[in-house]
């Protein structure tokens, strides 16, 4: 989410974490929790907890320094199980995976592995540096993956790339930087209100997302930064991906509830880094709430859209290409209302029911 910044963020020394959450770990942020923005940081004391824990199976371990750092969470499950993995590229300063926890927790639950790159310390990170922190960040990701003994192993031929926002642009550089970096190729990158920061998208590397990919460009119909979307650019700089490979998709409700640029964000507390101490929490609450006063952003919040609409047509994408199907022709059958042909020019547009 692409907002003004108030917030001075910490840095990390040396952080290597392993601790629990309960599986399905709630479904909505408690009533207490403050309004979000997409802003967070890891605690500036570079506090260290090597201790394994695991409660009902899950784990989180929090690898690497500073803006290199990231996250990985791994599905209940046998050692020997394989499981699919998802990078999950954050919006602009949202480092703490609490602000996409309760999606982090529905794949998780579901079997995923998901990876979550901090890649970025501060306001004052620039695009290109973030770009290399993040490339380096999956780069390690991988081989912590392929040589670890956690509860399962990954199964890279059905690796997703999501991202949101700065994260949604990000989400497709990776997918296209990879391919030199020797990261597995993603079978599916799903982008959603794509952006960047401080002008256009770098799109010169797209070209060499590979052909076997999927793309699935997703737009809130209520998006208040609309205008500076990167939709148009990725589509153009894409053309080795035909149009059965890619897909542009308008999702909007019938209710009273607008698919805004914060609906993908799905705060859950139990995702909150573990390592912040008490002041910092308060401190990132506040830095929070006065940052979605002054930008008049809505909060994120876990509701029908996040359960009915973004993580349904990951899942439903995933599941048809499980079964060596089209995910474009699946999600035309998993959406009341469909209309449009998934271009630039005529997206297909998808109605989500609570």
């Amino acid at each position: 989410m692409t907002v003004p910044t108030l917030a001075t963020l910490g840095t990390v020394s040396v952080l290597v974490l392993t601790t629990s959450i309960a599986p399905g770990a709630g479904t909505n942020p408690p009533p207490s929790s403050p309004p979000l923005m997409a802003s967070s940081w890891i605690p500036a004391s570079g506090a260290t907890d090597q201790r394994p824990m695991t409660i009902n199976g899950l784990q989180r371990r929090l690898i690497g320094q500073g803006a290199q750092a990231f996250w990985i969470f791994y599905p209940k499950g046998a050692p020997s199980a394989k499981a699919p993995v998802v990078f999950f590229m954050h919006g602009w300063l949202a480092m703490d995976p609490y602000f996409y926890g309760g999606w982090i927790d529905h794949l998780v639950n579901r079997g995923s592995i998901v990876v979550y790159p901090v890649y970025q310390t501060s306001k004052q990170d620039t695009p290109d540096a973030m770009r290399r922190n993040a490339l380096e960040a999956l780069q390690q990701s991988v081989q912590v993956l392929n040589t670890g003994t956690q509860t399962a192993r990954p199964d890279w031929s059905r690796l997703s790339i999501v991202g949101h926002s700065f994260g949604g642009g990000l989400a497709t550089l990776m997918a296209a930087d990879g391919r030199t970096a020797g990261l597995p190729t993603a079978r599916l990158v799903l982008t959603l209100a794509p952006g960047w920061r401080g002008g256009a998208l770098p799109t010169q590397s797209l070209s060499q997302i590979p052909t076997s990919t999927y793309l699935l460009v997703v737009e809130g119909a209520d998006d208040e930064l609309a205008s500076s979307r990167q939709t148009s650019a990725i589509f153009r700089a894409t053309p080795q991906l035909l149009s059965n490979r890619k897909e542009l998709l308008v999702l909007g409700t019938n209710q009273d509830v607008p698919v805004n640029h914060s609906a993908p964000l799905s705060p859950l507390e139990s995702y909150r880094n573990p390592l912040l101490s008490p002041g910092e929490v308060q401190r990132q609450r506040f830095l929070t709430f006065m940052v979605n006063k002054f930008s008049r952003q809505e909060p994120g919040r876990i509701d029908y859209v996040d359960r009915n609409g973004y993580w349904q047509i990951l899942d439903r994408a995933n599941q048809a290409l499980d079964r060596d199907e089209s995910p474009l022709s699946a999600l035309s059958t998993s959406f009341r209302g469909v209309a449009g042909a998934g271009s630039l020019q005529n997206p297909r547009r998808l109605v989500v029911d609570p």
